[in-house]
Parts: C-alpha cells; sequence; structure tokens
C-alpha cells in the first residue's frame, strides 16, 4: 500500500462552439463553395452576352401598362421562346 500512484485532473474540454456559430460556419463553407462552382460554369459556358442571337429572344417579364398583374398571372397558350 506504500505506492501510491497521484492523478492528475482531467483538462475540461475546450468550449465548444454555439450552434450558431456552427451554423454560420457551415452556411459560410457551403456559399464558397457554391461560389467557386458558379464561377466553373461561368468559365465553361462563356460569356452568354456573346451567344449567337444574344437578346433575340421575346421577354417573358410581366406585361406593362396593363393596369393589373392578372393579365400576367393567367398566361397565355402562345409560347413566345423560341426553341
Amino acid at each position: 500500500m506504500a505506492d501510491i500512484i497521484p492523478f492528475r485532473p482531467r483538462q475540461p474540454p475546450p468550449p465548444a462552439p454555439d450552434t450558431r456559430t456552427r451554423i454560420e460556419g457551415a452556411l459560410a463553407l457551403a456559399l464558397d463553395a457554391v461560389d467557386q462552382l458558379v464561377a466553373a460554369l461561368d468559365d465553361i459556358d462563356g460569356d452568354p452576352d456573346r451567344e449567337d442571337g444574344g437578346d433575340a429572344e421575346p421577354s417573358l417579364a410581366a406585361l406593362e401598362n396593363q393596369g393589373s398583374q392578372v393579365f400576367w398571372m393567367r398566361g397565355g397558350d402562345r409560347d413566345l421562346e423560341a426553341e
């Protein structure tokens, strides 16, 4: 019984970041990944303004000066986008 082995107390674990900090870090990493993917796709596709015809397709936006967006909401049976 003369051999006494002293144990050192355990070091407390480092404080874990709170949930909000962890989520913000994960979102920052995800947004960086998306930025890199979009940049890669832009490099692959080239400049969209230099396509054949450029902006020759008709606009698919809402109607102007109609007084109401109901006309736009109902739509129509005409496909105005070029194939």
